[in-house]
């Protein structure tokens, strides 16, 4: 059905205009190197002309004779229903709405109407408020942009118009060539997914680039996943402030922020994310340009130690590492470099190099086994000529193309006027060219972070296994689970995670001080805490006691702290007691779950305790939770190092961990009245003996505490 749209015969713009400066006007003009092929056809659309650039002009569409397979709509928003009830009616399959007025100014009746018609005649609509689209393989620009046709391999899918013409301003300078521009507006209908879908089977497109502002469909991630196995996925993300984030009541729910949970899409649907327009231009240019970096060791060739030094630095930061040259790498770059060259990497040519010391090092580098990809660094000394060892790089790029060697190679020339000319013929030449080594290190490392990234598939066993039996225990306890849900306290949130295969405390609910005194002789040492469905952070409200020396007295305490507590707040809450439990040691993990608007369950995990939301070192993952991704978002921790041990302290059960994580995902998943979970702390022991939940906290749809 996409396919009306990207490569139609027959278009009409409807809205077409004779008169200089109107958007009706520009697109015609646009479409005219579209109609220029004798197949294709163009039908402008307007009651006030009989013909429009020479060409004839009709009422509506219903007047045109032959069958239409895209229109272009540009006129005032409140006509378009009528006219797309004539679009259907003529059996038109395909729409670019141009035409703003919708819901970017808080008309949402008119594009719920708009939306309603399309669905009745199956049209497939782009936009409404958008810039249009263009297809560079078929001449087709049905947009009011400038007109560009560098075709290429890039497809550039933005919300933003604005973005996009300035994408195409740049890409002369920098060669860059486009299969598709898309500008997708307020995306009633088609959305990323469907084009990611659509550009799978897309010959002319390789790399595929979205500026986005909000996503409507949980289906973008397995839409990215299935594109990402054959074509890289690069994204700017924009509005990543916590300005826009709303107060959730768990730590989990004020953690969530858009970034993040964004940044946990993308990673899911192994979209390379950048946070810099710059860098979004930097790999647009290396993937569209360079075979993939197969593996993390680069070469540096470099005329100045210095940017040499520098580059290594980078190394580090971005996961990669600096190639040991072979023995007869060594060898033979001695017979070309002088003796206060150092044979290594990264190569230092001197700050004396000519352009034959450049060409020596290129040719003999390229075929080091040890060696992923290139890096050339130039500066501007007396002996080297810029222009020179930049028409030697492109020379080595077709070599390698030419000998099957397929490695990336990047440079940096770094400098001004005089390096000028020659950054400019790199980048004809299909090499991208940096200004500072940094960029091309960080472009080399996207380069071999997809390639990892792409391969990489995780098993859905254990995930399925632990789906099918919580489902029959939710089918076994569904009386049981629906009383403790009605009054999710912190006994009845533990007993339903216990229910579920979850260890916790041994733990008693005392109603009276001498309940609580006689609890507590069942057990050691003890932790006693307040148990009320209205009473979320407990520690904060004074209601937690570790280890009490007079257990009657601290029931007391606790009882009065929460009932203050409650009256400060203005809350008509319900206190159910105390709960005396006993006490557990082990490190301090928080493991929760949020219900995201887009994308479903979510979970996090991280350093727990009362430090969760001072450190934030936290990581989350969107369902479904396999083990191996629970392990990835494990990983991604600065502190997981600890759960690893260090110094001498033991290794903690991250099998435990993994567990908890894949459940408390398939809980959010199986029991969508969920809104919220945290379990802060979960207590985790030493490798294989498990753990226990500290706390949990679950938070029910329609309970307002």
């Amino acid at each position: 059905m996409l396919d009306k749209i990207f490569n139609p015969k027959s278009i009409a713009v409807i809205g077409a205009s004779s008169t200089e400066g109107k958007v009706g006007h520009a697109i015609m003009k646009n479409l005219m190197a579209f109609g220029k092929n004798p197949t294709n056809k163009i039908y402008p659309i307007n009651p006030k002309y009989d013909e429009i650039l020479g060409i004839k002009c009709y009422k509506s569409v219903l007047e045109v004779p032959d069958n239409i397979d895209l229109a272009v709509i540009t006129i005032p928003a409140k006509l378009i229903p009528n006219t797309l009830e004539e679009c259907g009616k003529k059996g038109i399959k395909g729409a670019v709405i141009i035409s703003a007025g919708f819901s970017e100014v808080g008309n949402y009746e008119l594009e719920e109407k708009v939306k309603t018609i399309a669905k009745k005649y199956n049209i497939r609509i782009i936009g409404p408020n958008c810039l249009g689209i263009i297809n560079m393989h078929n001449r087709l620009n049905a947009s009011f942009s400038k007109e560009y046709f560098k075709e290429g391999n890039i497809t550039f899918i933005s919300q933003s118009g604005a973005i996009l013409t300035a994408i195409l301003d740049i890409a002369p300078l920098l060669n860059l060539g486009f299969s598709k521009i898309i500008s997708l507006g307020n995306k009633i209908d088609i959305q990323e997914s469907d084009l990611m879908e659509y550009l799978i089977h897309d010959d002319t497109t390789e790399v595929v680039v979205f500026y986005i502002e909000g996503l409507k469909d949980k289906k973008f991630i397995e839409s990215a996943k299935r594109l990402a196995k054959v074509k890289p996925i690069i994204a700017l993300k924009s509005g990543k402030t916590e300005a826009g984030a709303k107060a959730a009541s768990s730590h989990t729910g004020s953690l969530a922020g858009d970034a993040q949970i964004y940044n946990a899409a993308f990673k899911k649907g192994k979209v390379l994310t950048v946070e810099t327009f710059e860098e979004l231009v930097n790999l647009m240019h290396v993937f569209s340009t360079q075979p993939l970096m197969k593996g993390d060791k680069i070469g540096i060739i470099t005329n100045a130690g210095g940017f040499g030094v520098i580059a290594a630095d980078s190394c580090k930061k971005y996961g990669l590492t600096i190639g040991e040259f072979e023995e007869s790498t060594r060898e033979e770059l001695k017979k070309y470099l002088p003796p206060t060259s150092s044979i290594s990497n990264p190569l230092d040519l001197i700050g004396d190099a000519d352009t034959n010391r450049y060409k020596n090092a290129l040719n003999i580098v390229k075929n080091d086994k040890n060696i992923d990809g290139m890096l050339v660094i130039l500066t501007p000394q007396e002996m080297t000529k810029p222009l020179e060892v930049a028409d030697v790089i492109v020379e080595t790029k077709n070599k390698m193309k030419n000998e099957g060697i397929s490695k990336p190679i990047v440079a940096s020339f770094v400098g001004g006027v005089s390096i000028k000319g020659a950054k400019s013929y790199l980048r004809k030449n299909g090499v991208p060219a940096y200004i500072s080594p940094e960029s091309g290190i960080e472009a080399l490392s996207s380069s071999y972070k997809y390639n990892t990234m792409k391969i990489k598939e995780d098993s859905c066993e254990y995930l399925n296994s632990i789906k099918d039996e919580l489902l029959k225990i939710k089918e076994k306890y569904k009386d049981i689970v629906k009383n403790l849900l009605n009054n999710p306290n912190e006994y009845n949130s533990k007993e339903f995670l216990k229910i579920h295969g979850m260890k916790v405390p041994k733990r008693y609910l005392a109603k009276t001080p001498e309940e609580a005194e006689n609890y507590a002789s069942n057990l050691d040492d003890v932790v006693m805490k307040i148990s009320s469905p209205d009473i979320l952070h407990k520690s904060d409200a004074g209601c937690v006691i570790v280890k009490p020396k007079d257990i009657k007295e601290a029931f007391n305490t606790i009882m009065e702290n929460g009932k203050i507590y409650l009256e400060k707040n203005g809350i008509e809450g319900v206190i159910d007691g105390v709960l005396i439990e006993e006490y557990i040691e082990g490190i301090e993990i928080i493991v929760g779950g949020k219900r995201d608007a887009v994308f479903g369950p979510v979970i996090m995990v991280g350093l727990g305790g009362v430090f969760v939301e001072v450190l934030k070192d936290v990581s989350f993952g969107i369902h479904p939770i396999t083990r191996d991704y629970a392990l990835d978002k494990l990983k991604e921790l600065k502190s997981y190092k600890v759960l690893e041990g260090i110094r001498g302290r033991p290794k903690r059960d991250i099998d435990f961990i993994i567990d908890i994580m894949v459940r408390l995902g398939t809980i959010m998943e199986i029991y969508p009245e969920i809104k919220e979970i945290d379990i802060n702390p979960l207590f985790v022991k030493e490798d294989g003996k498990g753990g226990c939940v500290g706390d949990a906290l679950i938070i029910v749809e329609n309970n307002e505490n």
